[in-house]
């Protein structure tokens, strides 16, 4: 096989025999496909226990009963080595996609700029087709097409300016999960002293509003009994109650919890991506060297802060202020797990160990769109009430058998797909549109 040196081509420098081209598979980059195919594995590795249970047990164990044995292993191994990691990786990923798409040496400026415009509203479709039509409420599609609009204005800043935007985002991120920590954590225990009252104690106005934020912040979480109880009721329903209960989720994510937190995350791991992509993080260019210490340096800091903020967890029977969005260091943690990721997965492709394992992840980060969407819609044929219906059905490690039938199903699919097309379904709809006339799709 040749070597990710050989390999890179003019997808690097953004060049094409035409600007209303898009690159051809013998321009592809092997790294950064194997790379964007670990992170779509690793994205359902969370979002599986968001189709599989209420969505509220993807932040909290207590909900499935995952609190002992293998279901108490398996949130926690998850919780250690994936929460928000993967996620940061797919958003770093996709603002380095997006940074590739516009640096097109001489190109138009202009009809690179059209054409970026149109693939990034394009992307907002499709992220509402996953919302809505695929009923899944933890679409990351909408959020990246919506911030993406905003990358064009920064796509000729050097490496070292986009780092420093993104950490001062990632700094404003820590200050919100923190002040959710810390609020969380003053209205639990306030709530809990008042419950522990006697029974038949008169309440004063003070304590009843207490009561009343502790509830209203647990129905903010979708975590209260009778929420809980209501969502599986319609998860174990037809089409059209989940189409309704999704839009009403969506709308409420898609701009509340939007603005007040997503945009900040998704942004500050876009510029963060592109930095990587003009630093070379993302093509295996980097010493052997390199990137043993990146991994080294980073799973070194990442996986103990992950693994100390999971077990105070675990430790004080679950409550709130310590599920992961809640964590003061949740984004340290999650952002050096990342980039030891990163590292790993460079360290392969440049080795040239583990073909099968390049080969497969190339193939499905490829059709990373396709992918991705096609996990909404077999995820939930095989949980909702409108498919095999086994929505609370399993126990938390067996959903993890799940996980593993749809990877393979990703493999093979991808694999066999790109053997005899140029793009997946869903990135050859994409570009059709993007660029205004049919692809060729056969090779």
């Amino acid at each position: 096989m040749t070597s990710v040196t050989s390999e890179k081509t003019s997808e690097k420098a953004g060049e094409t025999s035409s600007e209303n081209i898009p690159i051809s598979k013998k321009e592809r980059i092997q790294s950064i496909d194997t790379l964007r195919g670990v992170a779509v594995f690793g994205i359902l590795l969370m979002n599986i226990i968001a189709f599989a249970y209420p969505f509220a047990a993807y932040s909290n164990p207590a909900v499935d009963g995952a609190t002992q044995g293998l279901d108490l292993f398996a949130f926690a191994s998850m919780d250690v080595m994936v929460e928000g990691a993967m996620r940061a990786l797919f958003s770093m990923l996709f603002g380095a996609g997006m940074l590739i798409f516009l640096n097109k040496p001489g190109a138009d400026e202009a009809v690179v700029k059209g054409l970026f415009y149109r693939r990034t509203v394009l992307l907002i479709g499709f992220g509402l087709v996953n919302a809505y039509l695929f009923v899944w409420v933890g679409d990351i599609l909408y959020a990246y097409g919506v911030t993406g609009l905003l990358l064009y204005f920064f796509r000729n800043l050097e490496a070292k300016r986009l780092a420093i935007y993104s950490m001062c985002m990632v700094a404003v991120l820590m200050l919100l999960h923190s002040g959710l920590h810390f609020s969380t954590k003053f209205l639990e225990s306030e709530a809990n002293v008042i419950t522990s009252l006697p029974a038949g104690t008169e309440l004063t106005v003070e304590q009843q509003e207490s009561l009343d934020a502790w509830d209203a912040f647990l129905a903010g979480q979708s975590a209260t009994p009778e929420l809980i109880e209501e969502e599986m009721q319609i998860k174990k329903s037809g089409y059209v109650d989940n189409f309704i209960h999704a839009a009403e989720e969506n709308i409420f994510l898609q701009t509340v919890v939007f603005v007040a937190f997503v945009v900040w995350d998704v942004l500050s791991m876009m510029l963060l991506g592109m930095a990587c992509w003009k630093w070379g993080l993302f093509d295996a260019s980097r010493s052997m060297g390199f990137y043993t210490k990146l991994t080294l340096i980073s799973f070194g800091i990442g996986i103990p802060i992950n693994l100390l903020e999971t077990m105070v967890f675990i430790n004080s029977g679950f409550d709130f202020q310590w599920a992961a969005s809640a964590r003061p260091s949740y984004d340290i943690g999650r952002l050096t797990l990342a980039f030891g990721y990163i590292g790993l997965v460079m360290m392969i492709c440049k080795s040239g160990v583990l073909s099968a394992f390049r080969n497969g992840m190339a193939a499905v980060g490829q059709m990373a769109l396709t992918n991705y969407l096609s996990q909404s819609v077999i995820c939930n044929f095989i949980f909702m009430g409108f498919g095999l219906g086994l929505v609370g059905e399993l126990a938390r490690h067996q959903v993890y058998y799940v996980v593993f039938g749809v990877w393979l199903f990703h493999v093979v699919f991808s694999v066999f797909w790109l053997k005899n097309y140029r793009f997946g379904p869903a990135e050859w709809l994409w570009r059709s549109m993007t660029y205004k006339k049919k692809q060729a799709m056969k090779l």
